[in-house]
């Protein structure tokens, strides 16, 4: 029921110079005199994390725990104000005589 393979033939091994050395350091020289010696990934890094205003992540996440305080303050005196109403509106519990 199982079917037989057919025998793998081994993989020839790929040509490998005989000199290690020699290869690629030219272009690996290339490679590094082709980068600019002024660019800095930090430069890179924070002008992709600024506004053109100057607003940074930090200066966003400030203005945000500002709004989210005004918000709660706000949340807070409505919450008294519905409680006044709620007082006002409800009936007074029955006199027991």
């Amino acid at each position: 029921m199982s079917a037989r393979r057919p025998p793998v033939a081994p993989t020839p091994e790929p040509d490998v110079p005989e000199d290690d050395e020699d290869i690629d350091l030219e272009d690996e020289e290339d490679d590094e005199m082709d980068m600019d010696p002024g660019a800095d990934m930090m430069d890179a890094l924070g002008s992709m994390l600024t506004t053109e205003e100057g607003d940074t992540i930090a200066t966003a996440l400030v203005s945000l725990k500002d709004a989210t305080e005004r918000i709660a303050d706000s949340l807070e005196m409505q919450n008294k104000i519905l409680v006044k109403i709620l007082s006002a509106v409800k009936p007074a519990p029955p006199k027991e005589e």
